[in-house]
């Protein structure tokens, strides 16, 4: 009995939780899910939280959604398992979403919120130029928040804007007198939430000229790929100076990197020429496009995934220090494979292998030092029985490989690092210290790199020991120079350019550029273009003969498409170059498409572009303005030029205007006779004036006179 009521006590406890569920972790299946906010405006980037609540009592015990997506995705935005619901950066058509809140326990039963998103608020970081002159004029906007449709307002009102990305826009307008002073630029998106900055910069409206059209023309045609009216403009009444400030400071235009598939280097190629012809930063492309003559690899030998890489180090580097480039150089994978620096191991005696001196010899010879040990005027320096005095030695050449010995490709993401790492474009070389020759080095000017330095530390003294040797200031200030402004500088150039790269700094009439650290690039560009040399061809008086240098078929292309406003996605400027034998970012070897010390032939005169031009040549540049003008050098490149026929009533008029456009105002009386004439031969017609025009722009820029950049 009393085992019986024992028995008869237990049972009844059991059966009662089995059935009615007491137990304290049993989840109550809801029969309503709610979420909050139910409705919401978010703007893209943004992020909204949203909770939900189950039976009216908050609730965890959910899955989030959005537009059906488990957690959304790019397009739609997305959402954590707490709800933090995060908008996506590009507004998606329809651009109203539903996120969705379903219980665990029973999915069909859930909550929805509806989501309006909104483009986001524009803010606005820096304006360039800062500094504008009355009438037309072209501005960059950075800042962030930018979308496709955005408007730059100036003092309010709105300016023809184009979206670069949301970070940058540019935009033109033109400035009137009664807007001399601070102007407020602002930055306007679109609906939906369309909305106007709350941060703006300022631009200063400048009034007055501080230059002439054709002095204006001239610089244009040294600091940028092309004189365009709107930058005379801008020059005219800014001056040199403040332009080239601005200038240092303008947005980058880059390199985007190609898909890993691609295998053709032509998209890269067209990038060269769409950011030389319509990016605002024209002073940093220019340099970088000569850096890229002096430091050369070639797209015959890199991929277009290491290309793109290095010319955005040249971009990037354009206007900081020589030696900062020197460093980033070295270790670029585009230039370690060109060059076999790239796992290049320390000799092994065993298997009688020794450092690869490719890059170390090209290093001195070609980037740095020259073959002949320099003056400060760039002259060689000759020994006692009047003999150039070499640089180096084969075994100074010998000591750099063994100090740039064990370095391989960037180690890709995720992959293990390894002694050879497999090509890989992105970032710098790493070293690997157990493939780096450790024994002590001796370098020019008897300078001895110890024993157990690390592969860094031998790589760091080798190239501040060939940085302070007293022949690269020179040596690099005239290819510059060369490259820039004129063929044959005159040593007295020469040595006042290379004082600025020594010093850092560069103190004119026109002002003060670059912080004092020797090899600083703002203060020896500035050196090379606001030079008394440079500067003399201004004034038509004081041309020297001597001056100048031959328009080398990419600037002759990109100077003449600026000049009148074409429009291009770059293939038929590339298909162009290559046909007058310079193909962008392809040079046949490391010597750059011409070597700096070329002569014209049976000239006195170094000529480095005449390498290029054969009477082959010569007529396809001649072909090429005749298509230009008269029909198409190729599909996507459109130019129009009604401006120009507008005015072509007065001949005179006309070419007046192509003089300062094209040739800076230096157009000779016989040349303009015989132009004149055949503008007046036109016959008469309903298509005379435009006839005219093209007639005048075919005969300037075909002449020799616009061949030679003076």
């Amino acid at each position: 009995m009393p085992r019986a009521s024992l028995a008869g006590l237990a049972l009844p406890c059991f059966v009662f939780i089995a059935l009615t569920g007491c137990s304290s972790g049993e989840e109550k299946i809801p029969v309503e899910v709610t979420t909050a906010p139910s409705s919401a405006m978010v703007r893209l980037g943004n992020l909204q939280r949203f909770s939900a609540s189950a039976d009216g009592v908050p609730s965890s015990a959910v899955t989030w959604s959005v537009n059906g997506l488990a957690g959304g995705n790019s397009t739609v935005g997305t959402i954590d398992a707490a709800g933090n619901y995060t908008a996506p950066n590009v507004l998606p058509s329809p651009n109203t979403i539903e996120v969705r809140a379903a219980s665990t326990a029973n999915p069909s039963v859930d909550g929805t919120s509806t989501v309006t998103l909104l483009d986001p608020l524009p803010a606005v970081s820096a304006v360039n130029p800062t500094a504008i002159g009355l009438g037309a004029f072209a501005i960059a906007v950075s800042g962030s928040g930018f979308v496709a449709g955005a408007q730059v307002m100036f003092g309010g009102a709105p300016l023809a804007t184009t979206f670069v990305s949301p970070t940058e826009l540019n935009a033109t307008g033109a400035a009137s007198s009664t807007q001399i002073g601070s102007v407020r630029v602002a930055v306007q998106n679109p609906e939906p939430g369309g909305a106007t900055s709350t941060t703006f910069a300022t631009a200063q409206v400048l009034s007055g000229q501080s230059e002439t059209a054709a002095t204006a023309a001239r610089f244009l045609e040294q600091s940028t790929f092309g004189p365009t009216p709107l930058l005379m403009n801008q020059v005219r009444q800014v001056g040199f100076a403040r332009f080239l400030t601005d200038q240092f400071a303008a947005p980058m235009s880059t390199y985007p990197d190609p898909d890993p598939a691609v295998t053709d280097l032509r998209l890269t190629q067209q990038v060269f020429f769409t950011n030389a012809l319509t990016g605002p930063d024209q002073l940093r492309q220019r340099v970088a496009f000569a850096l890229s003559e002096m430091w050369v690899v070639s797209g015959n030998n890199i991929p277009p995934q290491g290309m793109a890489p290095y010319m955005r180090l040249l971009v990037q580097d354009a206007f900081g220090n020589y030696r900062t480039l020197m460093q980033d150089v070295t270790l670029s994978p585009a230039m370690g494979t060109y060059l076999n620096m790239v796992n290049n191991d320390k000799p092994n005696p065993f298997l009688r292998t020794h450092a690869n001196e490719n890059y170390a010899r090209e290093l001195m010879q070609l980037f740095t030092l020259g073959l002949e040990e320099l003056s400060a005027d760039g002259t060689p320096k000759l020994d006692a029985g009047g003999r150039p005095i070499p640089t180096y030695t084969q075994d100074t050449v010998q000591a750099l490989a063994r100090a740039l010995t064990g370095w391989t490709y960037p180690t890709q993401p995720g992959a293990i690092p390894a002694k050879h790492n497999p090509p890989y474009w992105l970032g710098s070389m790493v070293a690997v210290d157990s493939n780096h020759d450790m024994a002590a080095k001796t370098l020019l000017g008897g300078t001895t790199l110890p024993a157990t330095l690390t592969a860094l530390q031998d790589l760091n003294a080798a190239l501040d020991n060939l940085f302070s040797r007293p022949s690269l200031p020179p040596f690099v200030s005239k290819q510059l120079i060369q490259h820039l402004v004129t063929s044959n500088p005159s040593p007295a150039y020469v040595q006042r350019v290379a004082t600025t790269f020594s010093t850092g700094k560069f103190v004119g009439s026109y002002g003060v550029f670059g912080s004092g650290q020797r090899g600083d690039m703002e203060a020896v560009l500035a050196a090379i273009l606001l030079d008394p040399e440079a500067r003399r061809g201004d004034d038509p008086a004081n041309v020297n003969p001597a001056d100048g240098h031959l328009r080398e078929p990419i600037l002759f292309i990109a100077n003449l498409l600026r000049a009148f406003g074409a429009t291009t996605e770059g293939a038929a400027p590339v298909d162009s170059a290559t046909n007058m034998n310079q193909p962008p970012l392809c040079p046949a070897s490391v010597f750059n498409f011409f070597p700096p010390n070329y002569h014209v032939p049976g000239t006195a005169l170094l000529g480095p572009e005449f390498n290029l031009q054969t009477s082959a040549t010569a007529l396809i540049r001649i072909n090429f303005v005749n298509s230009f003008v008269y029909g198409s050098i190729g599909n996507g490149t459109a130019v129009d030029f009604a401006p120009y026929a507008a005015s072509a009533n007065d001949p005179n008029q006309l070419l007046d205007s192509l003089n300062t456009l094209l040739l800076h105002g230096a157009m000779s009386l016989s040349a303009r006779e015989r132009i004149l004439a055949a503008v007046n031969a036109v016959p008469v017609g309903p298509s005379q004036a435009l006839e005219r025009a093209k007639a005048a722009i075919y005969l300037v820029a075909s002449s020799s006179q616009y061949q030679i950049d003076y």
